[in-house]
């Protein structure tokens, strides 16, 4: 499927008006948008061996590169600088030094350039904002693509040519394991280290719904124990793998930041579909969804995304501290006496109740609200028009 999705990000980039550094994961669209957005009079791109890579493909020397964004930005212009991350410390010192008349807009696939830009002793500190572009929202997908199901796995704009169904995702999950390891490989190799076993395996962990990390710890056994796991998977965080959500209980819940990238590293961690011909059936689909849409209904309710795994509760929306929304989530139909059930058990920690349905909408008369794939679609348009 060749698709364009939009995204509320666009607008950010269209009102860039100092210079920017724009971060993130690699393969989130950062490079789409500003190409598309930006009106730039020099844009280039840093490649691994340190050349320079123009708008219309040309191979330049970074020094040309460099001195031609310098004269457009003198000039009052606009130049962007694609992975930025690349460039060696030396040249940040000349940066610094130029006239600021233009707009620089620098392009960072990595969160170390984070790190180096806005470090205390970076000499471009000062010089820059900084924009992140993570995955796509739900909401924004939803809106356009109509579909509750795809649209959680069309968040991870990567794969949108590769598949038009959920159930392509399932056929192809052998190939895209190759994808994903690549991928988070790459993160890796920005950040100027080795993709190393200890940081795989809590990936996989992850991947396969293990998220305590006393539970990581105990399986992989690193020198340090859980402090040690914590410390890498927040490492994890700020590289934009992995989503911390906060539970009712103060515990965080830990998983993969990526919906496809989750189920895909769940497939290798469960059957080691990289090395094996074997079919897999079924990934947690559920689970994905249930975020995606608790993520948007917290924008929805102004309010902040909590999990409640010991109350068994798939969506908490909390405000100041209280618990206002508690929402259960179905991929098929949820019946008379689940409805009921579901408001009981909800009812004891959330003032309100409500069931969500990706296959039709919930009975009325049991919960405060009752969403099907009509109504989140609704609420994904009012969210992505008000952006």
């Amino acid at each position: 499927m060749r698709l364009y999705l939009k995204r509320k990000e666009e607008d950010k980039i269209r009102k860039i008006k100092a210079w920017t550094l724009i971060y993130g994961r690699r393969k989130t669209g950062k490079t789409t948008l500003v190409k598309k957005y930006i009106k730039a009079d020099w844009y280039f791109l840093v490649t691994v061996s340190l050349r320079a890579v123009t708008r219309d493909d040309k191979v330049i020397k970074l020094e040309d590169a460099l001195n031609e964004a310098k004269r457009v930005i003198r000039s009052g212009g606009t130049a962007i600088i694609d992975e930025f991350q690349r460039l060696p410390d030396d040249f940040y010192i000349i940066i610094s030094n130029w006239e600021r008349e233009g707009i620089l807009v620098a392009v960072g696939s990595s969160y170390g350039v984070l790190e180096k830009v806005f470090d205390r002793n970076s000499p471009l500190l000062g010089m820059f904002t900084p924009m992140e572009i993570d995955i796509i929202s739900y909401e924004d997908v939803l809106y356009q693509l109509g579909d509750p199901l795809l649209s959680v796995i069309f968040r991870d704009p990567w794969i949108i040519p590769f598949i038009d169904k959920y159930e392509e995702l399932l056929e192809k999950v052998k190939e895209f394991s190759l994808v994903a390891k690549g991928l988070i490989g790459e993160v890796f190799k920005e950040e100027e280290r080795q993709l190393t076993n200890i940081y795989y395996k809590i990936l996989l962990l992850l991947g396969e719904g293990i998220w305590k990390t006393s539970e990581i710890a105990g399986i992989i056994q690193p020198k340090g124990g859980e402090p040690t796991i914590s410390s890498m998977v927040n490492k994890l965080a700020k590289m934009g793998l992995v989503q911390k959500i906060p539970t009712l209980s103060r515990e965080n819940f830990y998983k993969i930041r990526s919906p496809p990238l989750s189920l895909i590293l769940y497939a290798e961690s469960k059957y080691s579909v990289s090395e094996t011909e074997l079919k897999v059936e079924t990934l947690p689909i559920g689970r994905e969804v249930q975020f995606s849409i608790g993520e948007m209904l917290a924008k929805y309710f102004n309010g902040e995304l909590y999990y409640s795994p010991k109350e068994d509760i798939d969506i908490v929306i909390m405000k100041k501290r209280v618990p206002i929304w508690g929402f259960e989530v179905k991929m098929g139909e949820i019946t008379r006496s689940e409805a009921l059930n579901a408001v009981k058990r909800i009812s004891k920690v959330a003032k309100n109740v409500g069931l969500i349905s990706l296959r039709e909408k919930p009975p009325e008369g049991y919960a405060d609200l009752s969403l099907g794939p009509d109504e989140l679609k609704e609420i994904a348009g009012k969210l992505f028009n008000n952006s």
